[in-house]
């Protein structure tokens, strides 16, 4: 694993998922509140599903089409998981999770923002997107802490939901246009 898809905050290492996290991983997400606020995850959440989603996450970082790391803390271990994918053109899709023993403790803000910079660094990438349902406020949060506004609502699909639900679109120095353009 190269150096370059390392990066830390002061208190996180992020990096590439590794088969040796599956068990932590599915430990942190196999909740239904969190599974529903995120688009691609199934519940129950199984360390097989990790594993699928570490292959999976291997073969687009390979690829170049998205990168996603695991937020890992010198104690704890994995803790959350940021990483952004570039299903946009110029702009960037992020997303984040973080174990709910660790949620309202900047964890995801801290990580994002150094995920910003790594983007920024790395790729050159300036314009990003995010987005999150409408009843998952503590993630608009995070985005405004980094500097996204708020761009407008969309439909967003939730395999956890079993369908679409109410969802704020966010923009980062990206036309909120991208933002809304968004097809999850």
């Amino acid at each position: 694993m190269g150096g370059s898809f390392e990066f830390k905050s002061e208190r996180f290492l992020m990096r590439p998922p590794e088969p040796k996290d599956a068990r932590q991983i599915a430990c942190c997400v196999n909740d239904k509140d969190m599974a529903r606020n995120l688009a691609r995850l199934p519940h129950p959440y199984a360390p097989q599903d990790a594993l699928d989603w570490i292959a999976y996450a291997d073969k687009a970082r390979a690829q170049g089409t998205e990168y996603a790391f695991v937020i890992t803390h010198a104690e704890a271990g994995v803790i959350g998981s940021v990483g952004f994918n570039r299903s946009r053109g110029e702009a960037w899709e992020i997303g984040y999770w973080v174990d709910k023993a660790v949620q309202g403790k900047g964890v995801a803000t801290e990580a994002a923002a150094a995920l910003l910079e790594w983007g920024e660094v790395t790729f050159g990438v300036t314009q990003f997107v995010a987005g999150h349902f409408q009843d998952n406020p503590a993630s608009g949060r995070v985005l405004e802490k980094l500097g996204f506004e708020r761009v407008g609502e969309k439909q967003l699909y939730s395999l956890a939901r079993g369908g679409k639900a109410p969802a704020w679109r966010y923009a980062l120095r990206a036309p909120a246009e991208l933002a809304m353009g968004n097809a999850h």
